[in-house]
């Protein structure tokens, strides 16, 4: 089976992470993870990645979707995040930005990722004081963005 290539060339250590959790290497897990390389920042729902992976490889089933994502979670090569009542995936694995924050917006629904390095100092002072060690951590805030804001603003001019 050919690896199939992606922009951000780390399927090979993706793949040696799945023999190493004793998974076997399918082109549906494949297509599945290049969709995550291809889009590193994105947090897909359900069936916005169903739509992705579909575009790649129309006979891939929402059972085998599941399947993977559960799999993949799992073994903590992507992460979950309930936000409100969705599920959202994003890559965890090779993921610098281990511990961030997400900024969602209670109007459109978007979702943008905020990291820093004051965040991380924040992290090793919890650490040291509670000597807890955070090796993964995320923050939800529910606010509005500057694109609702400026489209309130507007409606409420007129």
């Amino acid at each position: 089976m050919n690896t199939i290539k992606s922009k951000n060339d780390l399927m090979p250590l993706l793949i040696k992470a799945l023999k190493a959790n004793g998974l076997k290497i399918t082109e549906k897990r494949q297509i599945l993870l290049d969709v995550f390389l291809k889009n590193p920042n994105t947090h897909f729902d359900f069936d916005t990645l169903y739509q992705e992976v579909k575009k790649e490889c129309p006979h891939y089933g929402v059972a085998t979707l599941y399947r993977n994502l559960k799999i993949f979670v799992d073994r903590g090569i992507l992460s979950e995040n309930v936000i409100g009542d969705k599920k959202y995936y994003e890559l965890k694995m090779f993921n610098k930005k281990k511990i961030h924050a997400h900024l969602i917006c209670k109007y459109c629904g978007s979702i943008d990722e905020y990291y820093s390095p004051d965040l991380i100092r924040y992290i090793k002072m919890i650490d040291q004081k509670y000597d807890f060690d955070v090796y993964y951590g995320e923050l939800n805030f529910y606010g509005i963005c500057s694109k609702c804001k400026k489209t309130i603003q507007r409606d409420e001019e007129h």
